[in-house]
């Protein structure tokens, strides 16, 4: 692994989180991939399913000191889970399942009333700091894509929203929101780098 060094824990020596730096080329490889096959997937579940160990399984699998052979059955299997969204390059793999280490969560989000880019990345920062390994932006107010924009650019842990909470904030009643708008948002989402 390229980048900053790191122990066993998967932070650096400063005690942040590190980011490995190959992961541009990994995700690389996978858009070659799925452009090639036509089918677009670039889920660590679809190539667990394939029986192929990503770089993303790999480096999961040291970190949680476990065989990698172990974590992509459990990535086949849908029993685990690595939220490592190809539009996030910043964020380091980790998992969420049974047999990986318990995993801690951190909300943060602005409203309607507070709106400040600040202030959301002094919240993403103290959280990844104290040892969140996952982040949920739960802004409901103010430039929501330029929050989460900014969020997901200096986040080194995945991150995670509501989806119903921007597509709620997109229409004028909650009894005026409609499927096509929820799709919207979860693809802008996705696009953004929502992991």
């Amino acid at each position: 692994m390229s980048g900053a060094e790191t122990g066993n824990n998967g932070q650096n020596h400063n005690g942040h989180h590190a980011v490995p730096r190959p992961r541009a080329e990994w995700i690389a490889t996978r858009r070659a991939d799925a452009e090639s096959s036509g089918n677009g997937n670039f889920s660590q579940m679809h190539y667990a399913r394939k029986g192929i160990i990503t770089e993303e399984i790999r480096y999961v699998a040291a970190k949680e000191k476990l065989a990698p052979e172990l974590v992509r059955t459990e990535v086949a299997a849908g029993h685990m889970i690595i939220p490592a969204n190809i539009n996030h390059p910043e964020l380091e793999p980790m998992a969420i399942g049974v047999t990986s280490c318990c995993k801690i969560n951190a909300n943060i989000g602005n409203s309607a009333v507070s709106s400040n880019i600040t202030e959301e990345l002094k919240k993403l920062h103290t959280a990844v700091h104290y040892g969140a390994d996952t982040v949920m932006d739960l802004s409901t107010g103010g430039d929501i894509h330029e929050i989460r924009e900014a969020i997901l650019r200096h986040s080194p842990v995945p991150i995670g929203t509501v989806p119903i909470y921007e597509a709620v904030s997109r229409v004028r009643r909650v009894e005026d929101l409609e499927a096509n708008v929820m799709l919207e948002v979860i693809e802008e989402q996705a696009a953004e780098g929502v992991d």
